[in-house]
């Protein structure tokens, strides 16, 4: 299932994980934070539950010469983090499986813990006095250091059971949970159209649940990736008008 270009220890590493979901806010924010902090591509994963697709290279930082995948990892050492970037969304009857194997190559890498991306139908939102930002954090998250950072005014607990079109996260958190590794499903309210400004906001927002450990001092902007620059085609002839 996993394929890596050299062998690696993962103890005490962060993993990102983007959960296909409404408008890809997940995934615009994960291609936001691999083009900001030039990750370094490491491997790649396959399996039946994966629905192939094969394009150019879509981060300016990686070589031309390379192709993007369905499911790509990158990483930075010096941050100990792994970022899976994942661009289709999983073959229904193999979820399970699917999701049971990464969770168990998480907890078997001893990795510190997982952050899942999520997006949420806006129109499920009704408490208008809040933010759009909520999370779902397990038992072993709660208990550790980084929980401190949970509390803050900018997000707040759900607290309302399904993440409607959050795609695979809850269930990723269920079988994180299942192996008792420190997981948190971390989301936002969206709706369908441009999301790249959401993408932003989500990828900025990861930075400060996280510490700021994502955005340091020296990467106060986000960087967009070559690849957005296609997300809607080409523009309009103007010889039309």
């Amino acid at each position: 299932m996993f394929s890596f270009k050299e062998e690696l220890d993962f103890t005490g590493f962060t993993f990102i994980v983007p959960s296909v979901s409404v408008g890809n806010v997940p995934q615009l924010a994960v291609d936001a934070v691999i083009e900001t902090l030039q990750l370094e591509p490491i491997g790649m994963l396959w399996s039946p539950a994966l629905i192939p697709i094969v394009g150019a290279p879509a981060f300016e930082h990686t070589t031309n010469d390379t192709i993007t995948t369905t499911a790509e990892l990158y990483i930075s050492k010096a941050e100990k983090l792994l970022v899976l970037q994942i661009r289709a969304p999983l073959v229904g009857p193999l979820r399970q499986s699917f999701l049971d194997q990464l969770s168990d190559f998480v907890r078997d890498r001893k990795f510190s813990r997982v952050i899942v991306l999520a997006s949420c139908f806006s129109h499920e939102k009704f408490d208008i006095r809040t933010g759009p930002f909520r999370y779902v954090a397990n038992e072993q998250y709660e208990q550790a250091p980084d929980a401190a950072h949970l509390q803050d005014a900018r997000w707040s607990k759900h607290t309302g059971g399904v993440i409607h079109g959050g795609g695979f996260a809850s269930k990723l958190l269920e079988a994180l949970n299942v192996r008792s590794v420190p997981a948190l499903v971390f989301f936002m309210y969206v709706s369908e159209g441009d999301n790249t400004a959401e993408g932003l906001m989500l990828a900025r927002m990861l930075s400060a649940i996280t510490g700021e450990r994502l955005l340091s001092n020296a990467k106060t902007e986000l960087r967009w990736p070559s690849s957005w620059k296609h997300l809607f085609g080409s523009a309009h002839p103007r010889a039309l008008y």
